[in-house]
């Protein structure tokens, strides 16, 4: 493997560059060669703060960066704790969203909080940065931090940040598009990764205001795969249909069926297809006396009939004789 941070995609400032401790091994080499290339892709812009002795020996962990021009979305788990080791003196103008993914960091008195800011998980903290906050982290972190330049929000958040659920809508359909773009970034061309920079301040206004344009087709794509976000995690869940999804993202139906208007499957298709992988997988797991009555129970079809005509359908053979192939 490398022996430090992968780098691709990284003309016009788009592109992605990653640093994985499993990978390269813990500690200072990784957390320096990452600090060493975000510096000179981004110090010039967002200079990074000085980070504790600690930190930089007994990083355990990964971080990834995706970078739009003077946007970028960092992405850090860890099994150390993280932590600047001053205040910069560093001053700013720009806007830090943090997404709380697992265990919780602190910023230390950020200027327009009125003390401490704690962002544990399942939460996101926005604010405007005029001057590097002191931070630290629990031992067991995963976050999302976004940076956003000053003009592009700071009417927004100025001296008030904003704070709320991750699983609010207009914080899910952002980071449903950021998903995609951490998938997608090494292969945008320049006007797709504008477009796409674009779209990331618009769902950032969104998440600020709580709301955002549902009538914007740039936002589609977003609103179809946070759509399908939700339903992976409630495939068992009988009241999962269209009406739920739609309000959970507070759209209407019509709004969602328009989202997957493009794509190869309707949303009902996407759940039913969802659920035969699901099933498929339950009834070859290694023990598994799982019967084809109770899979077609706990996925919700209407009876064994209806669920072996469509597993037939879409593996080519019944559930029963695919649960007996030997190997998968």
């Amino acid at each position: 493997m490398s022996s430090g941070p992968r780098s691709r995609g990284t003309s016009g400032g788009v592109g992605a560059f990653t640093a994985d401790a499993d990978s390269t091994g813990p500690g200072r080499e990784t957390w320096e060669s990452f600090v060493g290339i975000w510096n000179d892709r981004m110090g010039d812009l967002y200079p990074l703060p000085e980070f504790s002795a600690a930190t930089v020996d007994g990083f355990q962990g990964s971080m990834r960066s995706v970078l739009l021009e003077d946007t970028a979305v960092n992405e850090l788990w860890s099994s150390s704790p993280v932590s600047t080791r001053a205040v910069g003196t560093h001053e700013h103008d720009h806007i830090r969203l943090y997404v709380g993914l697992r265990g919780a960091t602190t910023l230390r008195d950020p200027h327009d909080q009125g003390g401490d800011a704690h962002i544990p998980a399942g939460t996101f903290f926005m604010h405007h940065v005029v001057t590097e906050n002191h931070f630290h982290t629990t031992p067991e972190i995963g976050n999302r931090i976004f940076i956003f330049p000053g003009d592009a929000l700071r009417s927004l958040v100025a001296g008030k940040p904003r704070t709320g659920r991750n699983s609010s809508p207009a914080a899910r359909i952002l980071l449903a598009h950021t998903t995609m773009l951490q998938r997608t970034v090494s292969d945008l061309g320049p006007a797709a990764a504008h477009a796409s920079r674009n779209a990331l301040l618009e769902l950032a206004k969104g998440l600020a205001l709580d709301h955002f344009d549902d009538r914007e087709p740039v936002f589609t794509p977003a609103l179809a795969q946070a759509a399908r976000e939700l339903a992976d995690a409630r495939l068992t869940d009988a009241g999962l249909s269209p009406a739920t999804v739609a309000a959970h993202l507070h759209v209407s139906v019509r709004t969602l069926q328009r989202a997957f208007a493009s794509p190869d499957e309707s949303f009902s298709a996407y759940v039913r297809r969802r659920r035969l992988e699901e099933a498929a997988t339950a009834l070859t797991a290694p023990g598994s006396r799982l019967t084809v009555s109770e899979a077609a129970a706990r996925w919700h079809f209407t009876d064994s009939s209806h669920f072996i005509r469509a597993f037939k359908k879409q593996y080519r053979e019944t559930p029963a004789r695919f649960a007996r192939r030997p190997t998968r």
